[in-house]
């Protein structure tokens, strides 16, 4: 489905809470840590520890030399 009004916007982007942006520079977005968690290699708990500072984070993929960057989008609208 293509996005063509302002409120299909809102009802896509509303389904998620966080945008992670891959070593590869390509987006994707996050319901949730813990899914984030099983794609990248880092711990929810670790991603939620550095959200709580602020609204983004940049972490490091366990056992390797990747880094994401991890945004927290819930609220925005």
């Amino acid at each position: 489905m293509d996005i063509q009004t302002e409120n299909q916007m809102n009802k896509f982007i509303n389904k998620y809470d966080y945008l992670v942006v891959f070593p590869d520079k390509k987006p994707k977005l996050y319901k949730s840590l813990r899914d984030i968690e099983d794609e990248i290699s880092v711990a929810a708990s670790t991603i939620s520890k550095k959200l709580k500072e602020s609204n983004s984070c940049i972490c490091q993929s366990r056992g390797t030399e990747f880094y994401f960057f991890v945004h927290c989008i819930k609220g925005l609208n």
